[in-house]
């Protein structure tokens, strides 16, 4: 629709005009954000952030020790320590405590595997 000066006998075909470019930009952003949102960001947090974000909330100093001894995952960058989301999920969800009947079946195995070889 290249016309510029509309008249009224024209205007129920610019409104078509015009609601099928509102449809065709409508699906092209859709588009867009369906692109964006398969694309995953990492999520960086600062030691504040981390206190905040595990449930035991652990004072800063604690944080520092951990790190000091290498037991929490973490990025220094100069002299600022980085941690990543989906690291410290990790490492809380590998932080879990077994059971008595996890801990027996892996001895059993253990033995098993000791008296094969």
């Amino acid at each position: 629709m290249s016309e510029k000066n509309i008249t009224f006998e024209d205007f129920p075909k610019a409104m078509s005009w015009m609601m099928d470019k509102l449809n065709e930009l409508d699906s092209k952003i859709d588009g867009l954000n369906n692109q964006n949102s398969n694309v995953i960001t990492e999520q960086w947090m600062n030691l504040k952030e981390l206190c905040e974000y595990i449930p035991s909330h652990p004072a800063e100093q604690t944080v520092y020790g951990w790190t000091s001894c290498h037991q929490i995952p973490f990025h220094k960058r100069g002299k600022r320590i980085m941690f990543l989301k989906s690291e410290i999920d990790e490492w809380l969800h590998a932080g879990k405590i077994k059971s008595e009947k996890d801990l027996e079946n892996e001895a059993s195995q253990f033995i098993r595997s000791k008296r094969n070889t």
